[in-house]
């Protein structure tokens, strides 16, 4: 399945992370670190490895899972692991998990002695079809979402639809939900197969359609907003 040009870096699809040797290969990090929560560590990372059985040098950097822990205390404990870790500015950090994880871990990232390498591999529906776009960090304050945050880009997004094994249907049908926001706001032909499709056995060209929609609003959103600047 062709990856979708976004700003500034790619977003593949059914890739096998195969792109992802590359890029680590060009590179040469001084570290990897994966960065997931306590659920995405039992369930996902195994078939991340699985990926990238070759990549053996990597360490994991866990967290607890939910919206209440994406907040700054959160944050410092993280800084603080990759400082115990020997983290330079020539790492490595990649997000594996649902949005949670790819806010906060990109926002870590791109605040990291001014700013760390990452890649985001979102495991959730919902995440890949919305949060794997534009560019978005944040951490919540006082219960304020994404209070605090940056626009800062990952070097590579990848989607992988064997992730979705893991979800519950709650999950599954919350990113179906925004599946088909895009398709009632861009695209009146994708919103009648959605109609027609089951939201427990997603196809990776209907997830590719949906990212493909949010990339071209996030990416016409961005032309004005640089052009109206410029006049």
């Amino acid at each position: 399945m062709e990856p979708i040009k976004s700003a500034g870096h790619s977003i593949y699809f059914e890739s096998g992370l195969s792109p992802l040797k590359e890029i680590l290969a060009q590179n040469k990090y001084s570290k990897v670190f994966v960065f997931a929560d306590t659920n995405t560590a039992e369930l996902c990372i195994p078939v991340f490895r699985s990926f990238l059985d070759e990549l053996e040098d990597f360490d994991i950097i866990e967290t607890d899972p939910g919206e209440e822990n994406k907040n700054i205390d959160f944050c410092i404990g993280i800084w603080k692991t990759l400082l115990d870790f020997g983290a330079d500015r020539k790492c490595l950090m990649i997000n594996l998990g649902g949005g949670v994880i790819t806010d906060m871990g990109g926002f870590v990232a791109s605040t990291y002695k001014r700013g760390i390498d990452f890649i985001n591999i979102p495991t959730t529906l919902l995440s890949q079809v919305d949060a794997s776009v534009g560019g978005k960090t944040g951490i919540d304050i006082d219960n304020v979402k994404n209070m605090v945050g940056t626009f800062s880009l990952p070097q590579a997004v990848f989607i992988e639809n064997i992730f979705l094994t893991t979800l519950s249907k709650r999950e599954l049908l919350s990113g179906f939900a925004e599946m088909i926001k895009h398709g009632l706001i861009a695209d009146a032909a994708y919103y009648e197969s959605l109609k027609l499709s089951d939201y427990q056995h997603i196809t990776p060209a209907a997830i590719h359609r949906s990212v493909a929609i949010k990339n071209e609003v996030v990416t016409t959103v961005a032309f004005r907003k640089r052009a109206t600047q410029e006049s």
